[in-house]
């Protein structure tokens, strides 16, 4: 059992402690057990097989959950976890997943109106049954129903790190077998999407009855859906389907270009071959005009010689959605040097304990080293955020002075203070310019009224823009993706103003955000704007989730030279300036 499905089962049951009115201590230390866990950078089972004593230094785990995390590396399960589980009709913790509903809320409902599925509070919200309840009310009913709405669209779909980790465990145990001589992402996983349905891997290799063996036998396997040479099907304990072909190495780019689509993008590809008398499949291009009156194999080793057998660049995955993308590699108008994750020199939105973060500024620092990271900016919560533990005027000045103390320690990164400040909702921000003043970095952010119409959302993030304190606009829709719909903005009227103030579009990837996404990351992108890519950070393992604020930049189409955080940190603290 990984980090990650031990992490998960931790944050579950205290979820569900938390329902049945546990201790709330009992229920924080499962809380800081799983956000604990998931922060390591090695596996459990890895730390235990070396010295199952050694589970006890972890921060938070203590002989119980030290025993816990024991029966759940040896029996791949957790009986206590599957007893809590049993007390709960299915469906009914799915609810959890709907922003707006915590535990306490969700208790509530149960107990009152008998909720025990996702269909049983919609239908109750429809009714208007939700008014009668205290603490709750018309607002409440019409949030959940959009919070359900967004729950309906994602349903059966996975956010895309959660994707990429599945991906990577199984890709990681196919490679130890040496049967296996490539293996590739495909699909939306491998164009990275936001959210990903079922898992599509592309594999060459020297016996493919041994690899589709290999592949059924993987232990996190819950049951063997197809079985065949060059398929195969497996559904995950929990987890998605997850299909793997088997291709022959002189096909591979062909086969690649075809599994990862989209399909709009292999319709347009097939009809421009069709044009030139080729035909296009998984299995090569072919001149069906062949002076034989055969179809003669033409290309498909590599997607480069498919794309260039069609007179056209190569064209990234991320691009690939009938967008104008196969017009620009036609024209070779195609952006020529997309962002990549090597081309991040820094992290701009980070917190610590003195907020709401988890990892001290120490070791946030140690991380940023580990990646090569030129600086980092530690960027708290403002006073507006009081449950992020906000900063006000006079914490965050005693604040700015333990950063620099702290920074003097590090000679090979640059520590900068910063301020994640709160946009109110008529547009100024929490805290004074006499502090403001004092900050490398000011990032503001919406935390509150998602609610208010188009033109007072707009005019709210315009007069932030117009403070000539603030640097990044963070997390710019404040949309969550499964759980919270977009603020309703005028963003054509934001990137113009934010272009022409020199005021950045942070592409921001905590949690389920991913916001700027990478449509308005493209519009942004045709105002001149410049972006910053941030994580977001509240403790050191999130550091690592840059790679997919990096790939939603290569989806928006957008260059290393439009990212702020690409740049030394001279040029970067230069580029700061405002207009």
């Amino acid at each position: 059992m990984t980090n990650r499905e031990i992490s998960t089962i931790f944050s579950r049951i205290a979820d569900i402690l938390e329902i049945k009115d546990e201790n709330v201590f009992r229920v924080r230390a499962y809380r800081n057990a799983s956000g604990n866990i998931i922060g390591l950078s090695r596996e459990l089972k890895e730390i235990y097989k070396e010295d199952p004593s050694n589970i006890e230094t972890i921060p938070g785990i203590g002989k119980d959950l030290k025993a816990k995390i024991v029966e759940m590396i040896e029996t791949e399960t957790l009986e206590y976890y599957e007893e809590l589980m049993n007390e709960f009709p299915s469906g009914f913790l799915d609810l959890l997943s709907l922003s707006g509903l915590g535990p306490k809320k969700l208790k509530k409902l149960r107990e009152e109106l008998e909720i025990e599925n996702v269909t049983d509070l919609e239908k109750a919200c429809e009714k208007g049954k939700l008014e009668s309840i205290e603490g709750m009310g018309k607002k409440t009913q019409e949030k959940l129903l959009e919070a359900i709405g967004h729950y309906r669209v994602s349903e059966g779909r996975m956010l895309l790190p959660e994707a990429y980790a599945h991906a990577e465990e199984i890709i990681s145990y196919l490679r130890k077998y040496k049967v296996f001589k490539r293996l590739e992402k495909a699909g939306s996983l491998r164009r990275a999407k936001e959210t990903v349905g079922d898992l599509d891997i592309l594999a060459s290799a020297t016996d493919s009855q041994k690899a589709m063996d290999h592949f059924t036998a993987f232990p996190g396997v819950e049951n063997v859906i197809a079985k065949g040479k060059t398929k195969s099907s497996i559904r995950l304990k929990g987890g998605p389907q997850v299909d793997l072909r088997i291709v022959d190495k002189e096909c591979f780019g062909a086969a690649l270009v075809y599994f990862t689509g989209s399909k709009q993008h292999n319709v347009k590809i097939r009809t421009i071959a069709k044009a030139k008398g080729l035909k296009v499949s998984e299995y090569g291009v072919f001149n069906v005009k062949s002076s034989k009156g055969k179809e003669k194999f033409v290309a498909g080793k590599t997607e480069d010689e498919v794309y260039k057998t069609l007179r056209m660049k190569w064209i990234p995955p991320e691009l690939r959605e009938d967008d104008g993308e196969v017009e620009a590699a036609k024209s070779g108008t195609l952006p020529k040097n997309l962002i990549e994750v090597k081309d991040i020199k820094g992290d701009l939105h980070l917190h610590s304990p003195e907020s709401d973060g988890r990892s001290t500024i120490e070791e946030l620092a140690e991380k940023a080293i580990e990646k090569g990271y030129e600086y980092i900016a530690i960027t708290e919560h403002s006073k507006f955020s009081r449950i992020a533990r906000g900063l006000d005027e006079k914490r965050l000045l005693k604040h700015i002075d333990k950063i620099r103390k702290i920074a003097k320690k590090y000679k090979k990164l640059k520590i900068l203070t910063g301020i994640e400040v709160d946009m109110l909702d008529d547009g100024t921000l929490d805290l004074d310019d006499v502090v403001l003043k004092e900050l490398d970095i000011v990032i503001a952010s919406i935390h509150s009224k998602f609610g208010l119409d188009k033109k007072k959302q707009t005019e709210r993030v315009l007069r932030a823009i117009d403070n000539k304190y603030l640097n990044i606009v963070g997390h710019p829709s404040g949309r969550l993706i499964s759980s919270r719909k977009p603020i309703d903005l005028e963003f054509d009227r934001i990137f113009k103003a934010a272009s022409g103030a020199n005021v950045f579009m942070e592409i921001n990837t905590h949690g389920e955000r991913i916001d700027l996404n990478s449509q308005n990351a493209r519009r942004a992108k045709d105002f001149g704007v410049k972006f910053a890519i941030c994580t977001d950070a509240h403790e050191v393992a999130q550091l690592d989730k840059i790679f997919f604020g990096v790939v939603t930049a290569r989806r928006g189409w957008v260059e290393k030279k439009e990212v702020l955080n690409t740049l030394p940190l001279e040029k970067m603290l230069k580029a700061l300036k405002r207009k």
